[in-house]
Formats: C-alpha cells, structure tokens, sequence
C-alpha cells in the first residue's frame, strides 16, 4: 500500500510501527517508551518529511513481517531485510527525539551558539602561519 504523497504512512503501518519502537524503546525510569512519546503521530511526519527515502523501505518492512509479534517482526528484518530494519530504527529512533519531553528529560536544549575562546597559552603566530600557507593535503 503506497504512502501519500505527504508522507504519511497508513494507519495500520504507524500502528504496527508503533508496537516495533514500543519494543525497541521501552520505559525506563521517567523516560517514556516510545508509544507514550507518541512516536507515531506528527513526529514520525517529522522524520518522514525529513528522510522520505525511508518510506519504501518502511512499507516493504510493514508488508513482510504484517502478523508478526513485534520482537519476531524485528528479528525477521534483522536477519532478512537490513535496509527496512535499519529504517524501522531511524524512523523510531527519530520520531522518539522529537518529542519535546523527552528531549527535556534528557536536558537536551538543541543547538545553542557558542563562543569558543582561543586559550592564552596558544600562540597566535603559529596559527596565522597556517592561515597564511592554505590548504595543504595529498590526493588520496
């Protein structure tokens, strides 16, 4: 079954999805698992709008191990279909990310700019010498 053009995945595919991430990431401590993250829902479009090439590989994995408990469905990918299974984690690991919870329990703030102060020990002359040269590398 062919995802929309949006990148939406079928519904019974972000359920069964949902059951392999819920395998994958489950509750530990005050981290929610994946399902209670909610990793089905508008952050898995996150990571589908971000990587669309995962979209055949997730369908085929959904197609091929539909029925499957989830830890059977992992393993079948594991061993018989690399590029769905590595798709399956990516999706899962992803959309488990971009959840603003989960990134505030783990303390994640995002990219912040930084200015980086060149150590008082370091002299200045020898980096403007290599400024000055350029690059300097062999073909490989």
């Amino acid at each position: 079954m062919p995802a929309t053009p949006d990148h939406h995945l079928p519904g019974e595919c972000r359920d069964w999805l949902r059951a392999l991430a819920d395998d994958l990431i489950p509750a530990v401590g005050p981290m929610p698992s994946a399902a209670a993250a909610g990793i089905d829902s508008g952050q898995l479009d996150v990571v589908l709008r971000a990587r669309p090439d995962l979209l055949p590989d997730l369908l085929r994995a959904w197609t091929s191990t539909t029925g499957l408990p989830a830890g059977a469905a992992l393993k079948h990918l594991r061993e018989l279909d690399d590029a769905g299974y590595q798709a399956v984690l990516l999706a899962a690991a992803g959309s488990y990310y971009t959840n603003r919870e989960v990134r505030e329990l783990l303390g994640y703030t995002g990219q912040q700019p930084r200015t980086v102060q060149i150590a008082e020990d370091i002299d200045e002359d020898l980096l403007l010498r290599v400024v000055e040269r350029g690059p300097l590398y062999r073909p490989a």
